[in-house]
């Protein structure tokens, strides 16, 4: 029976996960689609007025074909990045956490989860978690977790080795390395775009009056709006919060287990709970600060 109950509210956990999952990548690929369509409509754009200028049937479609680029980042930012969007997508990997902070506690037998009564408050406890966001909770109905099982009861060590340090080193120092890495590579880009669209603005300038100038000039500006879009889209998926968010919780987190791995003096259930306590507090900060700051309407965004 207490298999099954524990069962039941991890697959519940699960789906709330999975389904953060899925909302997130469905606003990653949104916004990885507007930045492409916006990048590819102001270049055909611009190629339609300097380098086809020429020819009008090229020109003519190549602005068609911006035009509808342009339009449907437009249409993309609108209709796939609203707030509502992100709330449902911060609130549901919200749940998940928690739910999953509450497990790995009765798991790791800590208060409050000491007495017989034990499965009963954590179904509670569970339960009210999961209801609070009854608005968002279809977003689970097409969930499969029929695979899941519960996680089983675990001993301080392998509290430590399956929770805090697979915490640490397979997900925070992960993804960190993971982020650090595609913000590198789009400063780098954004880096090139600010010393393209300032060499076009010298060529434009050493030119003067030649007509050639004029497409130089337009080029820069061009450059320069695509530089800004790039910057926009790193504030919008908050690269550099997370590096350092994720970073700083893993410390935090390897503070407390060494911390009471150097302990010589008598450790009582006391000190387990409270060591318990403090790793998923720690983890949950993380994920509220996380919340709060994916909520905020960054700068770019409608």
């Amino acid at each position: 029976m207490c298999d099954d109950v524990l069962t039941t509210i991890w697959k519940r956990q699960a789906a709330w996960s999975r389904a953060a999952d899925r909302l997130k990548a469905s606003i990653e690929t949104a916004r990885a689609a507007a930045l492409a369509f916006s990048v590819m409509g102001a270049v055909a754009e611009t190629g339609a007025g300097t380098i086809l200028a020429t020819a009008p049937d090229w020109r003519t479609a190549c602005a068609a074909i911006g035009a509808c680029l342009l339009a449907l980042a437009v249409a993309i930012t609108k209709s796939r990045l609203t707030p509502d969007a992100i709330r449902a997508w911060t609130r549901a990997r919200s749940v998940s956490e928690a739910i999953k902070a509450e497990v790995y506690t009765f798991c790791a037998q800590a208060n409050p989860y000491l007495g017989a009564n034990a499965l009963n408050i954590l179904f509670r406890k569970t339960s009210d978690i999961q209801h609070s966001a009854d608005n968002i909770q279809h977003h689970t109905a097409i969930i499969d977790v029929r695979d899941i099982t519960s996680p089983p009861l675990l001993s301080h060590d392998e509290y430590i080795i399956i929770r805090v340090n697979k915490q640490i080193e397979k997900f925070y120092r992960e993804k960190a390395r993971h982020y650090t890495k595609r913000l590198n590579f789009l400063r780098n880009t954004e880096l090139l775009l600010g010393i393209l669209g300032t060499l076009l603005g010298v060529l434009a300038t050493a030119l003067g009056n030649n007509g050639i100038a004029g497409n130089f000039g337009v080029w820069t500006a061009t450059v320069t709006t695509l530089g800004t879009s790039l910057a926009a889209h790193i504030a919008a998926n908050r690269y550099d919060f997370i590096v350092l968010s994720y970073v700083a919780t893993a410390t935090r987190l390897e503070d407390l287990v060494i911390e009471w791995r150097s302990r010589t003096d008598a450790k009582t259930e006391t000190d387990w709970s409270t060591f318990v306590k403090s790793c998923e507090d720690t983890i949950s900060v993380e994920n509220q600060s996380w919340l709060v700051k994916f909520t905020e309407k960054p700068h770019g965004e409608p």
